[in-house]
Parts: C-alpha cells; sequence; structure tokens
C-alpha cells in the first residue's frame, strides 16, 4: 500500500533517498510527516505573535517548508512519488504547486482544522486546540483554500488522534499533540468547502476523500463500479446538526468543535455491503 514514517519525520536525507528508491523498486508512494526537528525544535504552537504573547514555544513554517523542499528534490531525483502529510503552511503550497507544474511526483494533504481554525484559538491555553503541526494565521489558511481550488492538495484527511481525557488535563506545553477527526471531517469539509467558502462542489469533495486517497494507494476502493467492494457512506449534504463530543462512537472527546454548528454529515455507513452505522 505505501510507506510511512508514521509521524516521525526521517531526518537523514541521505536514509530517505534510500527509503523512496526502495519503495520505487516495490512500486509503492511514501507518506511523509514533514517536520525539521532542528527548526522545530520543542515547539508547540506556530511561531508568531500568539506564540510570543503566551510565552509558548513557536514551531516556524520553515519547519514543514524545509521538509517539503527536500521531499520535492528526491521526489524528483528518484523520479518516484512522496506524499506530504497534513500541509499547514503557504511555503508548503507554493513549493508543492510549483513542483507539480513542473510534472514532479509529489502530492499533499490538508486536514479540516487547519482550514477551520487559526492559532489564536490558542489564546486561553485549551489543550484541544494543540495538534501537529500546529494551527496557524490567517495567511496560511488562504493558501491552503487556494491550494485546495486550484488542485495543488488533492487528498483530504482527518489526522485522527485520540486521547483520554486525563492525558490533555496537563499544562499546554506538557500534553500531546492531536485531535480526534473522523466524526468531524466530513461535516467540516462540506460546511466549510461547499457551503460557505464555495471553495470546491460537492463531486470534487468526494474524490479528495475517496477517489484520490485509493488511487495513491493502489487501493481498488473509492469507487461504486460494478463489482467494487460495497464499502459506502451515504451523506445528507444539507443537514444541519450540532457536534456532541459526548454523543461519539469513540471513547475519546478531545476535539475543538463540540458545540460547533454544521450543514452535512453521514447518516449510513455501508461495509461489505452490511450496514455497520446509521444515525
Amino acid at each position: 500500500v505505501a510507506i510511512t514514517d508514521d509521524g516521525h519525520c526521517v531526518q537523514n536525507n541521505e536514509l530517505m533517498r534510500r527509503a523512496v528508491e526502495y519503495a520505487r523498486m516495490v512500486g509503492v508512494p511514501v507518506l511523509d510527516h514533514c517536520q525539521d526537528y532542528n527548526l522545530v525544535g520543542n515547539g508547540v504552537v506556530h511561531e508568531g505573535y500568539w506564540s510570543t504573547l503566551l510565552g509558548l514555544p513557536g514551531w516556524p513554517s520553515a519547519g514543514e517548508e524545509a521538509i517539503v523542499a527536500r521531499n520535492i528534490l528526491l521526489a524528483e531525483l528518484c523520479d518516484h512519488h512522496i506524499h506530504c502529510q497534513h500541509i499547514s503552511a503557504a511555503g508548503s503550497v507554493r513549493a508543492l504547486r510549483e513542483a507539480r507544474a513542473r510534472g514532479v511526483k509529489i502530492s499533499g494533504e490538508i486536514c479540516p482544522h487547519h482550514i477551520a481554525l487559526r492559532d489564536e484559538a490558542i489564546q486561553n491555553f485549551d489543550t484541544n486546540y494543540k495538534m501537529n503541526p500546529p494551527l496557524r494565521g490567517e495567511e496560511d489558511v488562504a493558501a491552503l483554500l487556494a491550494g485546495i481550488a486550484d488542485g495543488t492538495l488533492d487528498i483530504l484527511a482527518s489526522d485522527h488522534a485520540p486521547h483520554a481525557k486525563f492525558e490533555k488535563e496537563v499544562e499546554f506545553d506538557q500534553a500531546p499533540f492531536g485531535i480526534l477527526g473522523l466524526e468531524t471531517e466530513l461535516g467540516l469539509f462540506l460546511d466549510l468547502l461547499v457551503h460557505k467558502t464555495k471553495t470546491i462542489e460537492l463531486p470534487r469533495l468526494i474524490e479528495m476523500l475517496t477517489v484520490n486517497p485509493a488511487r495513491l494507494l493502489r487501493l481498488e476502493a473509492g469507487t461504486l463500479t460494478s463489482g467494487a467492494p460495497a464499502d459506502v457512506t451515504l451523506i445528507d449534504s444539507n443537514l444541519d446538526w450540532t457536534v456532541d463530543a459526548n454523543a461519539f462512537e469513540t471513547l475519546s472527546r478531545n476535539t475543538p468543535f463540540d458545540g460547533w454548528n454544521l450543514k452535512g454529515r453521514a447518516v449510513r455507513t455501508i461495509v461489505g455491503g452490511k450496514t455497520v452505522w446509521k444515525l
């Protein structure tokens, strides 16, 4: 399916090159978490006004952009596909756009929280706003939306990271990174991308959630063609609903979106031809 560093970015460029070359030999893409540890250091929030005001260690956008640039060079050198996970910075979008225009085998994805929220959300030290990569500024959000609109970013992801309540109820810099994603991802993307900003239309959103990830991973999925797996999600794109963390199927509750009013959600999930969940 794929080779990935699973959230622990490979820092050694020679090692990363060999990984990409071996991935090419077996015909699978490389999925990379883009984080330069030397630049990021002990950063926990986006480096800028709010990190300075709150006295929290800053995480510069360059900490992501440097690895995206490295991955572009290696994808071109090795002539093989590298996928950059959960892109959050404007500079990353610019680099990916330019590389893809040259035909480099590189792609990127976007998570809902990076377009739904800005770094100012951390001002009350709520650890449910602590994620990796961190929430960034308005310029970055605008760049992400533009990247979705023009196809630079062609996959929508959740970055689902559940944590127990006690894990998050500590000092901000000590809390683990990550929030729940699966139960709010579709609703947030429908509400933000299709209804509010009208960045893309519904068919494109579905493609970015299903067809494109399946194509990246070389899976026979994400399609309703005859003979395909009967794994289907039915959605009501105009259903108004309120996020209620206490009603989640997952045992975790670490979400910054509790109480948000959204338009559009899943109403039934079918796996292998059988309904496994319905609203």
